[in-house]
């Protein structure tokens, strides 16, 4: 008997966010949002986000706040462009709107999606929807016979 393949009408498929945000009220909100469709990890640091994906970088979209106290989004993104560059691609940054000339420099030279708070919550889901491919991510194929 065949295997009945995956089908979309079984509902999107859950991939991993992970939330880099200084903020915690923020990044509970985030959380909630994207938690009920997706597997949600934070991180309330640019150094405890750049920890954790020196040891896990399987996340299929990041959202990192540009502007945190100790190391900023930017920092974060210079920092994995010398380590772990494959993973910037998955990046969306996030900005409170005020910006620093180094962080507008940033954004002109970096071409990578930015979203501004207070985020709509179907913005932030079809965001993680439309996150690149991951290599090693498990690609759910039709089964066949053997």
């Amino acid at each position: 008997p065949q295997v009945p393949a995956v089908r979309e009408a079984d509902g999107p498929q859950r991939k991993r966010v992970l939330v880099v945000d200084d903020e915690p009220q923020l990044t509970s909100v985030l959380k909630r949002m994207l938690g009920r469709q997706h597997d949600v990890v934070v991180a309330h640091s640019g150094r405890e986000a750049l920890a954790l994906l020196e040891q896990d970088d399987a996340f299929d979209r990041v959202f990192c706040d540009l502007m945190m106290a100790d190391l900023t989004g930017m920092d974060v993104h210079a920092e994995l462009s010398r380590r772990r560059s494959e993973v910037l691609s998955r990046f969306v940054f996030m900005t409170g709107g005020s910006f620093t000339e180094r962080a507008r420099t940033f954004l002109q030279a970096v071409p990578l999606p930015r979203i501004e708070k207070p985020f709509e919550p179907g913005l932030l889901l079809a965001l993680v929807d439309a996150s690149p491919p991951r290599p090693g991510a498990v690609v759910r194929l039709p089964a066949r016979e053997g």
